[in-house]
């Protein structure tokens, strides 16, 4: 069942796992994102937060990045990294040693829906290989209902179309053809590639729980230096479970090894500032 899995991830970009989370691990991993949306929307200002709205008008949130960051971190979340139901995959694509990336929340926006733009990540746009070989394995584990992610199956595997290059260019959120919008229960995990052309987009008030996560082979010559400040400061890696200490610890060893040039550092550069000032909101007129 893994390996169809794993096809179905190459051919067309993603797949889902149903019912791999189950109780009492559902409930748990729901109550760990309730504790950090309240802590997250309390002082938005204070962590990476992902905005629907920003301003003078108050603040309207859909998401805060690094929730392993000492101030966000949950010992609930190291989990993830231990359940079958999400590592059995990323081994089955990956290999038995992997490096951490990233770990995200994610929830519903209260008052202004949530509209992100068509991209792939990294501002990678020129990227993708025939084959459907991926360089990670992104996931988002569902903790409740979930019908945000759309994307355009087997973009990966090919460059982008004129129609999917203007619509990128211009930060759109309008139809391409071939789009799907992928449904997901509680307990659902939805394994993507990061190359594959998607977007994400939410009605505000209708409640989401999602842990978005991704992982790296740990030699993996492409992606990398996630190795995030919080990661080297003293003590920290003590804190971790052996498994996530690994994963952080494989992470450190690559990045330091494999220095990054200056072009390279500016274009990360960019890209993170880019993603830090977006507003994913949809037109005033869908306001709440």
């Amino acid at each position: 069942m893994m390996e169809q899995h794993a096809d179905a991830f190459r051919e067309h970009g993603f797949t889902v796992v149903p019912g791999a989370i189950a109780e009492p691990a559902l409930t748990r991993w729901r109550s760990a994102v309730d504790r950090t949306v309240s802590k997250v929307r309390a002082q938005p200002q204070e962590y990476e937060t992902r905005y629907t709205l920003r301003g003078e008008n108050g603040s309207d949130t859909w998401g805060v990045s690094h929730i392993f960051e000492p101030s966000l971190y949950d010992p609930v979340f190291a989990e993830v990294f231990e359940h079958p139901g999400v590592t059995g995959f990323a081994h089955a694509v990956l290999g038995d040693r992997l490096r951490f990336w990233t770990a995200h929340a994610l929830w519903e926006p209260s008052r202004v829906d949530y509209e992100l733009n068509w991209h792939k990540d990294n501002m990678e746009n020129d990227r993708y290989h025939p084959d459907g070989r991926s360089s990670h394995v992104q996931f988002n584990v569902c903790l409740t209902d979930d019908d945000c992610f759309r994307v355009v199956p087997g973009s990966h595997r090919r460059p982008l179309t004129d129609q999917e290059r203007a619509a990128v260019d211009a930060n759109g959120t309008g139809p391409l053809p071939g789009e799907i919008s992928v449904r997901c229960r509680p307990g659902d995990v939805l394994f993507m590639n990061h190359h594959a052309l998607h977007r994400g987009t939410g009605r505000a008030g209708t409640p989401r729980r999602t842990l978005h996560v991704n992982v790296q082979a740990a030699d993996e010559p492409t992606g990398g230096h996630t190795s995030w400040r919080y990661m080297r400061e003293p003590g920290y890696l003590d804190r971790m479970t052996p498994v996530v200490r690994e994963l952080m610890e494989n992470t450190i060893a690559w990045d330091d090894a494999h220095p990054l040039p200056r072009t390279e550092v500016m274009r990360r550069m960019r890209s993170s500032r880019q993603i830090k000032h977006h507003e994913a909101r949809a037109t005033e007129g869908t306001s709440r």
